[in-house]
Parts: structure tokens; C-alpha cells; sequence
């Protein structure tokens, strides 16, 4: 597998654009076959690593295999951030006159400007500049 990962990729970094196969399904060199006199056709190098993936298994074109497979990746090198989207957190309306209260508390102190503070309840800055002007 991982054989045909590094060719598919080699494939797809050539500049020209093409790969070029014989009649046999070979790949040659454009210049080479031209020296020797060989039939060749241009390929589209995409098409045909997408073909060669799918033979081995690896569906590439199906996105929900490609989520699957990305969460997998993510799962196992443990670097990944996950697919789902985290849900807004709405503020009622006495929870937001107490976050202003403890604010006037740390304002008074003078400990923290008002964007630390913002970041430190979870809640964007021009949101809680907005809170303050009620």
C-alpha cells in the first residue's frame, strides 16, 4: 500500500500534466518511447491513480469513506480536530447580568483588560463590549 501511495503521488507531482502508457499499459517516458519508436498514449495521471486507489480499496471519489478515513487518521496520530461543530453557547439574560457584575468586580481591581476577560468566559470581545453597553 504504502508502494502505491508514494507512486500515485510521484505521478501526480510530474509538471507536464500527462503520464504516458503503451499499448500494454506500461508507463514510459514521452521521449523515450519516441527514440524507440513505441506507441504511447497520454493519460490523465488523476484519472488513473484514482483507478489504482480504488482497485486497492481506497475509494477516494466517496466522501463519506474520505470523512471516515480522515477521522481514522485523526483518531490514531491523535493531531486531528474532529468533523462535528461545536453548537454556539446562547447566554440567558441573568447569566449575562452576572458575567457584567463580576466583570465590575475585576474592572474595579484593575486585574484583567476586558478582551482577556471575554476569552477567559468563552464569549467573542465585540459580544461582551456589547453586554456592557446593556
Amino acid at each position: 500500500m504504502r508502494e502505491l501511495i508514494r507512486e500515485a503521488i510521484a505521478d501526480l507531482k510530474k509538471g507536464d500534466g500527462f503520464i504516458y502508457v503503451t499499448a500494454d499499459g506500461n508507463k514510459i517516458d514521452l521521449h523515450e518511447a519516441a527514440s524507440k519508436g513505441i506507441a504511447v498514449t497520454p493519460v490523465n495521471p488523476k484519472n488513473q491513480v484514482i483507478k489504482k486507489l480504488e482497485d486497492a480499496g481506497l475509494h477516494l471519489n466517496d466522501a463519506k469513506f474520505l470523512n471516515e478515513l480522515n477521522e481514522l487518521i485523526s483518531l490514531v496520530t491523535g493531531n486531528g480536530v474532529t468533523t462535528k461543530s461545536s453548537k454556539r453557547r446562547t447566554f440567558t439574560d441573568s447569566e449575562k447580568s452576572k458575567i457584567v457584575e463580576e466583570w465590575k468586580k475585576v474592572e474595579a481591581a484593575g486585574k484583567k483588560t476586558k478582551a482577556a476577560f471575554a476569552r477567559e468566559i468563552g464569549v467573542g470581545y465585540q459580544t461582551f463590549i456589547n453586554w456592557l453597553r446593556g
